[in-house]
């Protein structure tokens, strides 16, 4: 009270009202008649026959009846994000809530030592208390500092809480073995570069290893090192048994950037140049003195790290010189736009429309602001109560926004006919963005986007965020969207990140369509006969649209799912996932999956997301083309029905049919609804598709014979198209 009368509050004034109440209730409790003032003798009296402790119980028990009365009478405010997340995801952001107000409530005990153990402590009594929990962490979110940040996003550094989770981590041959990257030699930098190898399998073989996977570890930019990651990373590296090189690089705000984006690029062209020999592996020579082939380089990272390996592909496509092409791009919910703006431009919002209208709907109905109560819901919140209508009819505060319209573009909408009835469709509307719809995130709300926004470009940099892809890799050109090689992604169905995530993977299909499309058009405009310029074989011209760019949104959750191994059961198939994806990159694509990716994939059933349809091996038939044409009534309309689809689709590569069998029966499917057609696993159209991308094959490799049947289907396919 006595810092609002003042007109300014603050933590001094909160301190010195704490002090005078307790003085004040100390000096009544020891100066004044025990028996306290004359009007309460009567009163003493009565419980005098009460023990003291039921007496206090009883106290404790009313002052808490009091302060949760107007929830008893159910007059209190609803939790706006009772519904908006998974149980198993709320529970986890419950957990990390009382970690952070529990880590930052003890950040100025000094020594380290009483820090650690008391860090604990408190975080235990905000698990009790979570009110109080929830109010400290919004108090700090609102000027956080950078200690702060790296106080509440480092915390399993802490040395007790590291030992508790430590025993869900497998046992690895190499565990965070330290290595210094040298730079490249025409390098602006000469600091080395400080990276962590993971690695399971024997100790020889690790030199001779033939694929490596790069990590550029999240953290907003300013902290978290690998050892931070080491949950996820240790399973990757005991399910791929493929050698994990996490790059600590340069945080801001003492480094800001672009130095983080130098040096990861820099580290990708040291191991590529010297074939991983500046990190401990063979290099060019192999054991008999003969010349090893280049390494298969799979770049991973998550959130701010997501955002490095974009930024770092277009950095290797713009190069002076020739640089090999990484063998796959992993993104999980990536950082791809600076510009945090409101509201979501029409080719965005066009670009959602496609992909979710066969893959993640869940998107596209957080977009329909007008189908709730509340402008700012991104979840159902009409409650529909038959008896209600019958007794009273329907109430007012349960109508939607739609429903209240009253004239739509100069014609009168009534509730009497309800078939002719005009309504507003998706595409004509005003949406936000993912970030705005969700700004109250438990975990990434809109003050940290805007803190590590400020923090990570620093002083003398005021980047046109329109234009500056390698900040913003969302607004790349699509000449080097079309090269990109095959792209993963991830990210959650409530994440702010997640409208990003689908329009970067939109781009990027969008791009090597046009790529294709060129090329066709110049095979028929030249001949068969005519050679087209070399490509590299990571474009991927030559597949369909779906080995472009693979999307898993993973329903109920938000960001940095991969950070809750123990407190979240879908992180073990997200993590799955991502090892799965790391195989197939790792690997050749002549080889077969071996048992240790069919275990994968098997393992992969306790992950529930939506994904795309698959196409592979010709056993679908997916009117994908013909969805992305519907207009938006029907669009809706499909959405809706396919909201309640739950696919847990395996790999991307499946070389039998005895895995393809197998990687059908994996998939969940919502009663009544079928997507998976087998009718005809070969038919005509599927022979002419693989005749094609023969023909487009030879032409790419420069061949320039082709059969007498080659050259009657390619010239009827020209007439086609």
């Amino acid at each position: 009270m006595i810092d609002h009368l003042l007109g300014r509050p603050s933590p001094s004034w909160k301190r010195v009202q704490v002090f005078l109440v307790s003085l004040t209730w100390f000096f009544v409790l020891f100066k004044i008649d025990r028996r306290g003032p004359r009007f309460l003798h009567t009163w003493n009296e009565k419980l005098s026959r009460f023990s003291p402790f039921q007496l206090v119980a009883g106290t404790l028990a009313a002052l808490y009846i009091l302060k949760n009365a107007d929830r008893m009478i159910g007059l209190g405010a609803p939790e706006p994000l009772a519904r908006l997340y998974s149980r198993n995801y709320y529970r986890a952001t419950w957990v990390l809530t009382a970690l952070d107000a529990g880590f930052w409530t003890a950040m100025p005990i000094r020594p380290k030592l009483f820090r650690d153990i008391m860090s604990i402590l408190f975080s235990i009594y905000y698990l009790i208390f979570a009110d109080q929990a929830d109010e400290k962490t919004r108090r700090i979110r609102a000027t956080v500092t950078v200690e702060q940040l790296r106080t509440s996003w480092e915390k399993t550094l802490n040395p007790y809480l590291r030992a508790l989770i430590r025993f869900t981590h497998p046992r690895l041959t190499i565990h965070q073995k330290k290595v210094l990257i040298p730079r490249p030699e025409n390098s602006l930098y000469s600091k080395q570069v400080t990276g962590y190898i993971y690695y399971e399998g024997p100790l020889e073989s690790f030199k001779y290893c033939d694929s490596l996977i790069l990590n550029f570890p999240g953290g907003g930019f300013i902290g978290m090192p690998p050892p931070c990651h080491e949950d996820y990373l240790a399973h990757w590296a005991k399910k791929t048994k493929v050698p994990i090189l996490s790059i600590d690089y340069g945080k801001a705000p003492e480094y800001p950037y672009p130095f983080a984006l130098d040096e990861c690029f820099d580290v990708y062209r040291s191991i590529i140049e010297s074939n991983g020999e500046v990190i401990g592996m063979a290099g060019w020579k192999d054991k008999d003195g003969s010349r090893r082939k280049q390494m298969k380089v799979v770049l991973i990272g998550d959130s701010a790290g997501g955002n490095l390996v974009a930024s770092v592909m277009y950095k290797i496509l713009e190069y002076q010189m020739p640089i090999p092409h990484p063998s796959g791009l992993i993104l999980i919910y990536p950082v791809l736009n600076f510009d945090i703006t409101c509201w979501m431009p029409p080719d965005q919002l066009s670009v959602i429309r496609a992909e979710s209208s066969t893959s993640i709907p869940g998107v596209l109905e957080s977009k329909d602001h007008l189908s709730h109560k509340s402008p700012l819901s991104v979840v159902p919140d009409v409650k529909k109560r038959r008896w209600r209508k019958s007794f009273s009819g329907p109430r007012e505060d349960e109508r939607t926004l739609e429903d209240r319209v009253r004239v739509i573009e100069g014609h009168t909408v009534t509730d009497k006919n309800e078939k002719d009835r005009l309504r507003p469709v998706i595409g004509t509307r005003l949406t936000m963005t993912s970030r705005m719809s969700y700004f109250n995130d438990r975990i990434l709300n809109a003050d940290l986007m805007r803190a590590l926004a400020i923090i990570y470009i620093g002083p003398n940099n005021y980047p046109v965020f329109s234009s500056d892809y390698l900040l913003s890799p969302i607004v790349g050109p699509i000449e080097l969207l079309a090269k990109f090689p095959k792209t993963y992604l991830m990210c959650g169905e409530k994440d702010p990140l997640v409208d990003d995530t689908v329009v970067f993977a939109g781009r990027i299909r969008e791009a090597k369509k046009i790529k294709k499309r060129q090329q066709l058009e110049d095979k028929g405009r030249y001949g068969e006969n005519f050679r087209m310029s070399s490509m590299n074989n990571n474009d991927n011209s030559n597949t369909d649209s779906e080995d472009w760019v693979e999307v898993k949104i993973i329903q109920g959750s938000s960001h940095a799912f991969l950070q809750m191994p123990t407190l979240l059961p879908e992180n073990k198939g997200a993590v799955r996932a991502c090892a799965l994806w790391l195989h197939e990159c790792c690997q050749d694509k002549t080889d077969d999956i071996n048992t240790n990716c069919t275990e994968i994939i098997h393992e992969d059933e306790g992950l529930t997301f939506t994904t795309r349809r698959s196409k592979n091996n010709g056993i679908t038939n997916s009117k994908e083309n013909e969805n992305r044409n519907l207009d938006p009534e029907q669009i809706q309309d499909s959405t809706s029905i396919m909201n309640n689809l739950y696919v847990s689709e395996p790999s991307a590569m499946i070389p039998s049919n005895d895995n393809i069998q197998k990687s059908v029966s994996t998939t969940v499917l919502a009663p009544g609804h079928e997507i998976w057609e087998q009718k005809n696993i070969v038919n005509e159209n599927e022979l002419l598709k693989r005749r094609r991308d023969t023909l487009v094959r030879n032409l790419t490799e420069g061949c320039n014979t082709t059969t007498a049947v080659e050259q009657s289907i390619s010239e009827k396919m020209t007439k086609d198209i």
